[in-house]
């Protein structure tokens, strides 16, 4: 009994030391049985973890498990394999540890994950040719390509199962598969792998700005299921490792630290138009703008600092900001900071006070005070070269205008959009004028913390993959003579590739196709020579790359279009692009477009409905696009196919049909030659314009990148120009000079007939001169309004939505783009017909025209749609007052000739900045917000 109540004592105290000290065990780093740790590491996943072109282990997770193996003092070794053998052999317990992943459900069945190490983004990345997608249910259409095992195969089942994946073994076979077009789109991690071969090649086509977010992650190592141990070691290790060191390392690799959710820029205000601060607190100006477009196009958060410049310098330096977006080199005369990147180009010139007339040098001002900056660029150069001038120095803007107003200074040194803004603030634009050349050039820079090398990289990086387009346009929102810009002007200078180069070596010469006579796009002038609107894009094409166009004319538009369809030309001008015509050629982006038009005889009202032409008979010319177009939508209309516009003209002329369909260019040029009694033309608002490409042979595709960059290169003013030049009437009097003369020898009353004779010509050319003047004046003003209503059309509406924005942006001022949709006008126009219908919008418009300023614009959008344009306004509410008056206006009845109607309306009203910075923002906001008014009942008005 005794032994049985010992053993019932101590054999559960045996038991209870036993699990104690197992426990303890347990606890304790499992170092001492493992002299070495495998780490997996995966060979493409760049900047994580990846093997260089030497096969070596790098990059940020290599860096990390180096250094925590030295804080727990083991041994670690790095096995190179493709993903999914990564996955499997630690899955299978083959290698200790995988070097980083991101965590998943599926995943969780078979590995254990440590603590987060810092969250990382995936991207789609999609072909430049391909539209910029912002959703992913914009990419159902295509095949993605996806690394087989990687953890955007279950992101992407789960966020949209019906995309269709395609999967591949590697990331490099990925990117194979993708440049070779297998796929035009592919998932990744934030950064292309450098090291892949055709890294360049890869990034121009699925260029950064391409970028599409579909996950944000947590990245963490694992280990096979159940190890706990391990798991533990591995977190011990990496919480002995600082925030100082995991950021050196980050920095090392990315540029920025993973902690900070976003990347800061230092910028100096109260230098408009480039850098300032609104009366709303918020950072604005050109320079502004082009960082977050740079932020955008690299998928990265940013704040700006505003900072004195002596300040910003030391906060950059100190590690309290990363990026200085807009300095000198001379500035940084101390070599505090690290140059990252050119970032702009501006000029700086010599205002002088006007009690100084005729001032056009520098070597003009002996004796005389200029004002200078004291970090100018070109101090030294003043100091050196003009040593007789006394020169004052300034550190701000505010000091040196107050000492021109006094009289303090004689001259002033300052960069010109800068110095055009200051002193129009200080009231001073009067007192001064500028010399006609700008006689220093200033590079500006961005600045990193000194030893951010990878930073730097990140900031060149995303410079070189910015669109010059968008670019330019922030010069035109900006600058007050962008033609002037930076990016304008370097547009004109076209960089072609080592590729692009080549082809245009083994191709010296160009053939290109276009029709004999095809007045004024292209035809063959009386001296035998090419000539027209297309050919003088083709001149500025050949000046900026170095091609060789030689020409080939055809008689007709289907032999030009024939003969490129079958290698006898190269490229052709003014075709449009259609899904079946990409079957077999390239085209180029579009440089020119231009409205439909129908020519007809005079005593034809003008009907700009494409229905009004049902039952009729319309000319067009054999092969163009439009013929299927009208063939499929408009089958009431009988259409002649004619070879050229001298046969479709001649047909109307004669009454064979009832009309003839050209493009406006061609339209007006026929117009101009014949008879403004006989012919005139209207308007089908239902075609849409004539977008004008270069179509390019399909085997040829580094032509069409080639002419792209060419026609990005050509600026509006330059397009102005050839439009000024190709539309602009000209008159033959047909009058022999010489013959006047020598009949004028002869009798008196032979002489006095001749003098009559040339008076009445005279009147009647006069007449004509000013009947043709108003004809041109007529069809300008019909490619900018509405033929119906007499208001503003899309075309104009977008240019005045342009200039207010660019005026609003320096003013700080409000407008507002309301979309106005009639509600019950279709029944209305159902009912009683069409002409009451137009009867119903031309009173609409006059309703419309009461209700704003002179200042306003207000444009027939199309159909029975309308689009008020508010510009100066200070409040929202004054938007809303105009959009009050105009529902009670629109909902009061319309007494017409024959009926009367009652009608509503439903406005959406974007605000600009708010809702938008461009027309096309602006305006789908306005028609989102307007359909929204529709779904919730009509007759009202809403803001975003």
């Amino acid at each position: 009994m005794k032994a049985l109540l010992q053993r019932a004592i101590v054999y559960p105290v045996l038991i209870m030391i036993v699990l104690f000290t197992s426990n303890q065990i347990a606890a304790q780093p499992v170092t001492a049985d493992k002299k070495v740790y495998t780490i997996a590491v995966n060979q493409t996943s760049y900047p994580y973890h990846f093997a260089n072109e030497k096969g070596e282990v790098e990059g940020i997770m290599v860096d990390l498990w180096r250094l925590w193996a030295k804080k727990q003092q083991v041994k670690i070794e790095f096995v190179v394999l493709n993903w999914q053998q990564t996955l499997d052999q630690v899955k299978d317990k083959r290698i200790d540890i995988h070097a980083g992943l991101a965590k998943t459900e599926e995943r969780s069945q078979y590995f254990n994950f440590s603590e987060p190490f810092f969250h990382f983004n995936s991207y789609f990345r999609v072909h430049r040719d391909l539209p910029k997608f912002t959703k992913i249910q914009e990419l159902l259409p295509y095949t993605i390509g996806v690394v087989a095992g990687s953890s955007h195969v279950e992101q992407l089942a789960q966020l949209t199962p019906q995309l269709k994946l395609r999967l591949y073994k590697s990331r490099f076979e990925l990117f194979d598969a993708a440049l070779a077009g297998e796929i035009v789109a592919f998932s990744n991690l934030d950064k292309l792998s450098k090291r892949y071969p055709r890294y360049k090649d890869l990034q121009t086509k699925f260029p950064v700005y391409k970028k599409v977010l579909f996950h944000r992650d947590n990245y963490v190592s694992a280990v096979a299921k159940d190890n706990f141990a391990l798991i533990d070691f591995i977190d011990q290790g990496f919480a002995k490792i600082s925030n100082e060191e995991k950021i050196a390392i980050e920095k090392k690799w990315l540029g920025v630290s993973k902690k900070n959710d976003s990347i800061s820029l230092v910028f100096t205000p109260e230098l408009p138009p480039f850098m300032d601060i609104s009366s709303s607190g918020k950072p604005q100006g050109l320079f502004i703008d082009i960082w977050r477009l740079w932020a955008e196009t690299m998928g990265l958060n940013i704040e700006f600092i505003p900072q004195s410049t002596n300040d910003a310098l030391e906060v950059i330096s100190q590690g309290g900001a990363d990026i200085h977006i807009a300095f000198t080199k001379e500035g940084n005369a101390n070599n505090k900071l690290m140059v990252a990147n050119q970032v702009y180009s501006v000029a700086s010139n010599v205002y002088v006070n006007k009690n100084l007339p005729n001032i056009t040098h520098l070597s003009q001002l002996k004796g005389k005070k200029l004002g200078v900056f004291e970090s100018a660029a070109y101090r030294e150069q003043l100091e050196q070269e003009y040593p007789e001038i006394s020169l004052v120095f300034f550190r701000d803007y505010a000091t040196l205008m107050e000492a021109a107003d006094y009289g303090k200074i004689d001259a002033m040194v300052g960069i010109v959009e800068n110095m055009e803004a200051q002193l129009a603030l200080a009231k001073l634009r009067k007192q001064f004028y500028s010399f006609t050349r700008s006689p220093f050039t200033i590079d500006i820079y961005s600045f990193t913390q000194k030893g951010n090398t990878r930073l730097a990289e990140i900031i060149q990086e995303g410079f070189n993959s910015l669109p010059v387009d968008e670019l330019i346009k922030l010069e035109k929102r900006w600058l007050s003579d962008p033609s002037k810009g930076y990016y304008q002007v370097n547009a004109t200078e076209v960089d072609l590739t080592e590729h692009e180069n080549v082809f245009l070596q083994q191709h010296p010469e160009i053939k290109i196709g276009l029709v004999r006579n095809w007045k004024p796009m292209e035809f063959i002038d009386d001296n035998g020579q090419p000539s027209g609107v297309n050919i003088d894009i083709n001149q500025l094409i050949e000046q900026r790359t170095g091609i060789k166009f030689s020409y080939v004319a055809f008689d007709n538009w289907t032999e030009l279009f024939t003969a490129l369809t079958v290698n006898d030309v190269d490229v052709i001008a003014s075709a449009t692009e259609t899904e079946e015509r990409k079957k077999s050629l390239n085209f180029s982006d579009v440089y020119w477009n231009t409205p439909w038009v129908i020519i007809h005889q005079r005593h034809e009202r003008k009907l700009s409905n494409i229905t009004d032409y049902y039952g009729k008979e319309l000319a067009i010319v054999r092969g163009y696009y439009l013929i299927n177009d009208i063939r499929k939508t408009h089958p009431q209309i009988n259409l002649r196919l004619v070879d050229n516009y001298e046969e479709g003209l001649l047909a109307v002329k004669n009454g064979v049909v009832d009309g003839f369909i050209e493009n406006m260019a061609t339209a007006s040029e026929l117009i101009n030659r014949e008879s403004i009694v006989k012919l005139n033309i209207s308007v089908i608002e239902e075609f849409e314009f004539d977008p004008n490409s270069y179509a390019i042979r399909q085997d040829w595709p580094l032509l069409k990148s080639i002419i792209d960059k060419a026609l990005l290169s050509i600026s509006e003013s330059e397009k102005q120009a050839i439009y000024e030049k190709w539309f602009t009437i000209h008159l033959e009097t047909g009058l022999d000079k010489s013959t006047v003369l020598k009949l004028s020898g002869q009798v008196a009353v032979i002489i006095l007939v001749i003098l009559i004779i040339i008076i009445v010509w005279n009147r009647r050319l006069y007449r004509e001169i000013n009947m043709r003047k108003s004809l041109e004046e007529k069809m300008k003003h019909m490619a900018t309004h509405d033929e119906l209503t007499g208001l503003a059309n899309r075309t104009l509406m977008k240019d005045r939505i342009n200039t207010a924005i660019h005026f609003h942006q320096r003013q700080s001022l409000l407008m507002a783009v309301l979309f106005i949709d009639l509600d019950g006008f279709k029944t209305i126009n159902d009912s009683y017909g069409h002409d009451v219908g137009d009867e119903l919008l031309v009173e609409v418009s006059k309703r419309l025209n009461g209700c704003v300023r002179k200042s306003d614009t207000i444009v027939r959008f199309g159909g029975d749609e309308f689009v008020l344009l508010l510009t100066g306004l200070h409040h929202k509410e004054e938007a809303s007052f105009i959009a009050d008056k105009v529902l009670k206006l629109i909902q009061q009845p319309f007494t017409l000739p024959e009926v009367v109607v009652n009608i509503g309306c439903s406005i959406g009203i974007a605000m600009y900045p708010d809702d938008g910075m461009t027309d096309t923002e602006l305006l789908k906001v306005a028609d989102t917000l307007m359909y929204k008014v529709k779904d919730a009942g009509k007759n009202h008005y809403v803001f975003n």
